[in-house]
């Protein structure tokens, strides 16, 4: 039987209680009896008038993932999966991150649970699906320097200098933050790992970290927005 820690996330705005009566209490029940059936101890996380639209809004579920990363808890139990995210691309990225750092992530109403065979296997081809989207922003990226050099747009001149950090890092520092993490625990990961920083910096610092998530993503947006024009 599995032992430590498992988070029963539930969450309810006004409106969705109104529409499905599912209160917090309901799905706490079902929650605890899930983790405790699995061996766990379960520690109840109440998100309170908070819509599921965006990972970024929800103080609590943010704090639980980066918990979970770091090993502090095993597994999280939610009873439906718009509880968790309603976003495509936030539910990929709470997939990923499961795998990425091996906790249980349980899905009551989907019954997807990833310590079953079946559980792992979809989570798999998720996890897949996640590595696809990262290939498809490097893509995206990579169309807009062509742009930027078929426009006659010089680095160090009028865009300013040549980042020198990896595609594949500034894609990890996009996605972590899209997945939750603050900068400034992004920041404390890529220290711990020795991650080089720009200019051959020693540290880095949550200041450092906005600045290539919001630098990145204005690439991404400016692929997105000639694609549409």
């Amino acid at each position: 039987m599995p032992e430590g820690i498992a988070y029963c996330y539930a969450r309810v705005s006004t409106q969705m209680q109104a529409a499905d009566g599912m209160s917090l209490g309901a799905q706490e029940k079902q929650l605890i009896a899930a983790a405790e059936l699995a061996g766990y101890t379960p520690v109840v996380l109440r998100e309170e008038g908070r819509s599921g639209k965006s990972i970024q809004g929800r103080p609590v579920l943010k704090k639980a993932l980066e918990e979970l990363d770091s090993g502090l808890a095993q597994a999280m139990y939610v009873t439906r999966l718009d509880r968790l995210a309603r976003s495509t691309r936030d539910f990929l990225s709470i997939v990923d991150r499961s795998h990425k750092y091996e906790w249980r992530l349980a899905l009551l109403d989907l019954g997807l649970d990833t310590a079953t065979y079946q559980g792992r296997f979809v989570v798999t081809i998720m996890s897949a699906m996640a590595e696809m989207e990262r290939g498809m922003i490097s893509l995206r990226q990579k169309d807009v320097h062509q742009d930027r050099r078929d426009n006659g747009k010089v680095w160090g001149v009028n865009i300013g200098p040549r980042s020198v950090l990896d595609i594949e890092l500034k894609e990890r520092i996009w996605k972590e933050r899209n997945a939750g993490l603050s900068f400034n625990v992004i920041a404390q990961k890529l220290n711990k790992e020795e991650v080089p920083t720009t200019n051959k910096g020693k540290e880095w610092y949550a200041s450092t970290v906005r600045h290539v998530f919001v630098s990145f993503s204005k690439d991404i947006t400016e692929v997105d927005t000639s694609e549409t024009s």
